[in-house]
């Protein structure tokens, strides 16, 4: 994953919750979208986002 689909990742994530979105609805978001389980921890393929969110 490059630096930038990772700054893309973060702009969607700020862009959602800018919208006023639950936090259930980008949870569930991003579990759709195979970047986090539903425990909210990052699924193998975006592990590293988790060190750069932090």
């Amino acid at each position: 994953m490059s630096d930038k689909d990772i700054d893309l990742l973060i702009e969607l994530a700020n862009a959602k919750l800018n919208k006023g979105v639950s936090g259930k609805e980008a949870l569930d978001s991003f579990v759709n979208a195979g970047i986090l389980n539903t425990a909210g921890t990052y699924t193998e393929p975006y592990r590293e986002l988790e060190e750069i969110a932090q």
